[in-house]
């Protein structure tokens, strides 16, 4: 059973995107799987919206291992010569943002 949804974005997220962020996520011990968008996306500065599903919320050292990721899903876009999520944020079951990834921040 998936551990975390990262919402689809056929504007900005090819299938090869997908297969990367899915294995990204993967890498750090979580099964992911696509999910529906839930926002339509017409902006320049696009987020990436990722879900956690498990009732508890993910550890700090979880949450240290998400950043991780989500900065190397940030830098696949960058090698691939798209234009990066701005943001990644990670939702919890309520669509609470539990954490919000910002790579100008990092």
């Amino acid at each position: 059973m998936a551990e975390i949804l990262v919402e689809e974005n056929f504007v900005r997220i090819d299938g090869a995107d997908m297969n990367a962020l899915l294995n990204i996520l993967d890498a750090v011990g979580l099964e992911a799987e696509p999910t529906a968008p839930r926002d339509n996306d017409t902006g320049r500065r696009w987020q990436l919206s990722v879900h956690w599903l498990p009732t508890a919320p993910p550890s700090a050292e979880m949450v240290t291992g998400l950043s991780g990721a989500f900065a190397e899903i940030h830098a696949h876009f960058v090698r691939e010569g798209k234009l990066p999520p701005a943001r990644v944020i990670l939702y919890g079951r309520e669509t609470e943002a539990i954490h919000i990834f910002e790579p100008e921040a990092a």
